[in-house]
């Protein structure tokens, strides 16, 4: 899969958690899809495989900005374990 890098509406973002906080990624089917925007309507930027290990940027709601290797986007809240 490409992977493209698209900029995150940081103004939006908003969450208790510090910028370079790490996250898991978990799924039933196996991978993690990383969305153009915060909605799963959005375009699928990339996806990552389950237990791998994301840079989360920031929080929208229950939506994280992360960035896993060249890939950046938002993953839902439920896909992933925020690593404290």
């Amino acid at each position: 899969m490409r992977y493209h890098t698209y900029p995150l509406p940081s103004p939006q973002l908003t969450g208790k958690h510090p910028h370079g906080t790490t996250a898991t990624a978990e799924s039933h089917s196996g991978v993690v899809s990383i969305y153009a925007k915060p909605s799963s309507h959005a375009a699928i930027v990339g996806s990552v495989p389950c237990g791998a290990q994301l840079v989360v940027l920031g929080r929208q709601a229950d939506w994280h900005a992360v960035r896993y290797g060249p890939c950046q986007g938002f993953v839902s809240g439920d896909t992933i374990v925020l690593n404290y």
